[in-house]
């Protein structure tokens, strides 16, 4: 069963991509799309996917007739012979599996449930149509378009008996249209109507008893419905459906009494807002599609025929090899978890708990064995995609009885490693542009032995990296772990409430490159790969505010980072407080000058990673010995890492204002160049989080946060509340920390904190540790 879904559009580019990834993830596999002379960029969109493959587009204009019908029937000719059925909606309108949809009777439960309900109401050849009735959510109370997807922002409907929800919208078999009467109803040349529990429709009476075709007597939302965002916000309404009137009806334009109309908000409903991380996924998948359109049309004539051969075969495979099968198994011959498993329990190595086994795919797609990879997915903000790049001659003898040598599937392995104390995972197989799941795994973490200390990899000339941390460094390095859309949208979301926080003042976001980025093509033991969580975030439109001195570190050599370390070198770090402070609004060749005659000695340190090591590993490193900021420093709350509050005050800075970060380990190397830059510098350790209410108290005249490259698989917040991190963090201390805590402490007067705005925290902190 292949559903497309049709519709006619005008300037829809804000909300279409949710629209198109929320029909693909609810079963629908084609769009039939007609653009009314849009002027957003709807066109040009809809344009890239249709060579895809994805998208049938035509243009209808606006002329003396309304377009709508006649876009209907010109989709209805150009509807491809494979599509079995069109639902013919709107682009604020959303097709709904309901429950009894998903409770369909069914051996197992079937990828998309929507599809299996669909065949089961069309089993029969004389049901030529089915009716959708609406749900018509309202405002949910919002003024103003604000972030996230459409059907996460508005969750609030009408009541079923809602008189607008009588409207129904069509699911129809293409071939059995004879033409549309109106949007809702279709005329057909063969078969009959039947509503969504697969009764004849019947149609509701007008006041002289005529019947009203497109309107149903009963509302059905049994198995499936149109949820109709029919307003959303004020701003939204008043700036889109009101300004583009009806592409139905002449010279009707819908205006503040039909906003207030439609406008209900009497019942809470999440069975839309509930599918919101596969929509996402889908919507990545989309932004892919583009992306690999985009490279494909760079190169060559003869090379973009190959790449789109390839796409076209990967489908043609599948679809061959689909239609040989039941349709709702993964493609698999056969496939096994050797770790962690029931039989061979759990195995580890440095980096964590292995995840090892293989997978074949049935002899007719093997061609397709070096396009498979498997899946690992544990947090809904990333996940690990892993080749199946391992040697496994012995699956090819034993499981097939094959000869293993020059045997296609022989690469059939993988193995990797996931945190230790991890409980819970999924593993997905992935070919192609779909996914199937392979397993839900869970393990006893109790197997798990003491933690211990961070292992460490040898790369070349004695440059010690990060094993696979609880970041994955490694994965990230070796492009093996990205971020899902859900990762993507929650920075896009704290890029923009940073901006919200910040107002109208000069704002920035430091992103320390890690040591692989920079030392790795040169020093590191594993192959770089591409990509990367860093990488996607860069690429986003709000990363214009982002400052990432890859280069500038690059540009230093073997001076950039410790050999030992993972942290950037003090002369590394100066060269990102340089470029933090040209984004905030200093004038570079000022901040170049101010740093000029520091002097530098020659120190032996061990560092986070030369300490792991037996016998410890050291290396010599310059450190600064003109300057000391410990010297200026005029209030330090004194708690190690995160909660930690200091503030330095260097009278002959080059800016007489102040400037906040928060930020993390890096930054404490910075602090030297920093408070030299901006007369007054706060500091608070929170990996980039940020408290908008210690903004509002500090009131900085710069406002700039600080995470680690290897850190952006964990999305910051721009709420945090820095009293609950301090709190937290004093209940957990020991009595020993306590007492160095004492005596790192710096005391500032009660008036002296209240003039920078840091009272309250100090007296929350006073209060736990005295």
């Amino acid at each position: 069963m292949k559903l497309a879904i049709a519709a006619i559009v005008k300037n829809e580019l804000d909300s279409l991509s949710e629209w198109m990834a929320f029909h693909l993830a609810v079963g629908a596999s084609h769009f039939l799309i007609a653009d009314n002379e849009s002027s957003d960029g709807t066109y040009e969109l809809l344009d890239a996917l249709s060579k895809t493959g994805l998208v049938t587009l035509i243009s209808v204009p606006t002329g003396s007739t309304p377009p709508q019908l006649i876009a209907y029937q010109q989709l209805l000719g150009s509807c491809p012979n494979d599509i079995d059925l069109v639902a013919f909606i709107d682009a604020d309108e959303y097709l709904l599996p309901t429950p009894p949809a998903v409770a369909v009777a069914a051996d197992k439960a079937p990828e998309f449930p929507l599809l299996a309900w669909l065949e089961k109401q069309f089993a029969s050849k004389e049901v030529g149509a089915m009716a959708l009735n609406w749900a018509c959510f309202g405002s949910n109370g919002a003024k103003f378009r604000d972030e996230g997807l459409v059907i996460e922002r508005f969750t609030q409907r009408a009541k079923q008996a809602f008189g607008p929800n009588h409207h129904f919208k069509s699911v129809v078999r293409p071939s059995y249209v004879e033409k549309f009467d109106n949007p809702h109803y279709a005329r057909l040349n063969r078969g009959h109507y039947i509503n969504a529990v697969g009764e004849p429709v019947e149609a509701r009476l007008d006041k002289q008893g005529k019947p009203r075709m497109g309107l149903s007597e009963q509302i059905v939302w049994e198995g499936a419905r149109i949820n109709h965002y029919l307003v959303k916000s004020v701003e939204e309404f008043v700036v889109g459906k009101a300004k583009r009137g009806s592409a139905a009806t002449p010279n009707y334009t819908k205006q503040r009494d039909y906003f207030m109309r439609h406008d209900r908000n009497d019942i809470a409903c999440h069975i839309a807002a509930d599918l919101a991380p596969e929509v996402k996924q889908k919507m990545a998948w989309l932004q892919q599609q583009l992306a690999v359109l985009e490279e494909t049309q760079s190169v060559n004539s003869a090379e973009r025929q190959t790449s789109f051969d390839l796409k076209r075969w990967l489908k043609r495979r599948l679809k061959e090899w689909a239609s040989n099968s039941n349709g709702d198994d993964a493609p698999i011959e056969r496939w096994a978890l050797d770790y962690p498993s029931d039989q061979r329990g759990s195995c580890f190595i440095a980096s964590g708990r292995v995840v090892q086994g293989w997978l074949l795919l049935p002899e007719t797609l093997k061609e397709m064995q070096s396009q498979a990879s498997i899946i690992a997915e544990w947090q809904p903000a990333f996940e690990l995609n892993h080749p199946l790049d391992v040697d496994r001659p012995d699956v090819i003898d034993t499981i097939l009885a094959a000869s293993a040598e020059g045997h296609p599937q022989r690469v059939c392995g993988f193995r990797f490693s996931i945190p230790p104390r991890l409980g819970n995972f999924r593993l997905w197989l992935a070919l192609g542009e779909q996914r199937w799941l392979l397993k839900e795994v869970s393990v006893d973490t109790q197997d798990v032995g003491a933690a211990q200390p961070l292992k460490v990899l040898k790369g070349k000339q004695g440059w010690l990296f990060l094993d696979n941390d609880t970041n994955g460094s490694v994965d990230q390095f070796m492009g093996r772990m990205r971020l899902t859309q859900a990762g993507l949208e929650g920075w896009k979301s704290y890029l923009s409430d940073m901006a919200s926080v910040a107002a109208q003042r000069p704002w920035a976001l430091l992103v320390a490159p890690s040591k692989e980025s920079v030392m790795g093509a040169d020093y590191h033991p594993r192959k770089e790969g591409e990509g990367g969580p860093l990488h996607q975030v860069l690429g986003l439109a709000a990363a214009k505010d982002v400052v990432y001195p890859v280069e500038e570190l690059k540009a230093l050599g073997d001076n950039a980072f410790i050999l030992t370390d993972t942290h950037w070198t003090q002369k590394g770090a100066l060269s990102a407080t340089i470029a933090l402070a040209e984004k905030l609004g200093v004038e570079r060749a000022a901040c170049e000058a101010l740093f000029q005659k520091d002097r530098y000695k020659q120190k032996e340190m061990g560092g986070d990673l030369g300490n792991k090591l037996t016998p410890k590993q050291v290396c010599t490193v310059e450190v600064i010995t003109s300057f000391n900021h410990t010297r200026y420093k005029t209030y330090d709350n004194g708690l190690p890492n995160f909660g930690r509050v200091l503030v330095i005050e260097y009278p002959n800075a080059l800016v007489a204002g102040t400037c906040l970060l928060f930020g993390s380990s890096s930054s404490s190397s910075m602090f030297n160049y920093l408070c030299r830059v901006f007369q007054r510098f706060v500091f608070v350790h929170s990996a980039g989080n940020i408290d908008p209410d210690v903004v509002a108290a500090v009131a900085p005249d710069y406002l700039a946060a600080q995470t680690n490259g290897r850190f952006v698989v964990q999305v910051p917040s721009a709420s945090q509340n820095l009293e609950e991190v301090i709190r937290e963090k004093c209940a957990q201390l020991d009595e020993k920390t306590l007492e160095g805590v004492s005596e790192k402490r710096i005391i500032a007067s009660d008036d002296y904190l209240e003039s920078i705005g840091l009272l309250f925290w100090e007296q929350t902190r006073s209060a736990l540790i005295n």
